[in-house]
This record gives structure tokens, sequence and C-alpha cells, in this order.
């Protein structure tokens, strides 16, 4: 446990990892190191965003508790005096205090805003091990095609031309062996399933399938898009 009475400790952050939905970083107060993660399952991006807005706005005492899927971990800011606060990070149910030390809030609020931000913008990020993306999203890059023309092009193509089209933006197979050597040559392709009748289809219905498609999810997390971590409130409070 790191703690101190007089002194200020500085917060730093490394956000190391993302993997599989899971953020995963540390929080360095001097020597010591606290290991935690964030899991797309229970996402706390928005809570934390609000958490740091909160202490933008010079309350005295603020809280954010969220599941890493073991236990339920709370960051707490209490206010002590107008040049430092006490920061503690615990376990709710038991009770356990992790981390407990002084802090300036001021630099707690850039450590975790910026912390976040750079991860979103370097190389150990990759968006779809935590993100979800819409089909419209992965079919706008793949076809070089605005989002909000889409629906005009998809339209147009016959039945085995869509279902080549939506399995390359998610293209998803099913593996028919577990054996190391024959796993990759076990793989089958599992496709959409469109209607046998679906080129006879009216038009009116043709665009009520492809809008459906197009506003589903494709990918295998559901973590908040990290981008709407930005924040007005955050950055006037931190640069002016």
């Amino acid at each position: 446990m790191s703690k101190t009475d007089k002194y200020i400790s500085e917060i730093k952050l490394d956000f190391y990892e993302v993997v599989s939905g899971w953020i995963n970083f540390r929080i360095i107060v001097g020597d010591f190191v606290y290991e935690e993660s964030f899991s797309c399952v229970f996402d706390p991006i928005i809570d934390l965003k609000n958490w740091l807005e909160a202490l933008c706005t010079n309350v005295q005492q603020t809280s954010l508790t969220f599941f890493n899927e073991i236990k339920n971990i709370k960051f707490d800011i209490l206010r002590f005096n107008n040049d430092w606060d006490y920061f503690n990070i615990s376990e709710t149910c038991e009770e356990e205090i992790f981390v407990e030390t002084t802090v300036d809030r001021k630099q707690l609020v850039k450590a975790f805003y910026e912390g976040i931000n750079n991860l979103s913008k370097s190389e150990k990020y990759n968006p779809k091990e935590w993100e979800f993306f819409y089909y419209k999203e992965i079919l706008s890059k793949n076809l070089n095609i605005k989002e909000d023309q889409l629906l005009s092009y998809l339209k147009k193509l016959k039945r085995k031309e869509l279902i080549e089209v939506f399995y390359d933006a998610n293209p998803i197979c099913e593996v028919q062996s577990f054996d190391e050597k024959e796993m990759e040559e076990s793989k089958k392709p599992m496709k959409m399933t469109i209607s046998k009748d679906y080129d006879n289809w009216d038009e009116k219905s043709k665009e009520k399938f492809i809008v459906d498609v197009l506003n589903t999810k494709v990918c295998g997390f559901d973590g908040v898009k990290l981008s709407e971590f930005k924040s007005e409130i955050i950055e006037k409070y931190l640069y002016g």
C-alpha cells in the first residue's frame, strides 16, 4: 500500500495492453504499482469520464465504482484542503484498501484523461480488441463508400453478391476440428443466411433488410469507442 500523510504523490497511469475485451493498466504511486483492468462486459469508460468531470467541478467527495469481473473496485476522492485530496482505491464488499495516498486533483485528472486518450492513438490499441462496430462502419471502409451511400449501393447487388459483401465485413468461421494440425483447414465459413427469393423482393423489403443489417453490431466486444472519452469540461479544467 502506498500511503502519505503530508506530501502529495504523483499519480502515473500506464495503459499497457488492450486484448480480447480488456484494458489492462497500472497505477503507479512512487515505487508502488497497482494492477487493474477494465472489462468491456461492464465497460466503465463513460463512468470514468463522468467521474473526472465531477472532479473538475471541485466537489468535495466523489467515487467511481466498477466491476472488473472479479471484484467491485472503487476509486474515491475526498477533498482535504485547497491544495490536495485523499485518493483511495478499494474493494467495496470486503472493504480492502489497495491504495491510499494524497494527490493533486488536477494532476490525477490529467493522468487518467491523457492516459486514455493517448492509448486510443497508440500502436498498442487495436479498436477491434475493445470497441463494438456496426456493419455500416466496416462496409464503408471496405467498399470505400460513405455510410449515407451504402444503402443505394447494396440495393443493387444480387443475393449472392450481398452474402459475400456481408461476409467480408464479418468473416466468421466454424471450426470443425480442434486438433492443432487440422484446425486451420477445418474452418468453415459461416455466411449470412439470406432468403433464396431475395432477388424477387420489392424495393421496400430489400431496403428494410439491408438497413437492419447495416445497424447490426459485428464485433465480438462491447466496449465504448474511446473517441467518446473526449470532454470539453475536462479540457477546460486542465488546459484553461
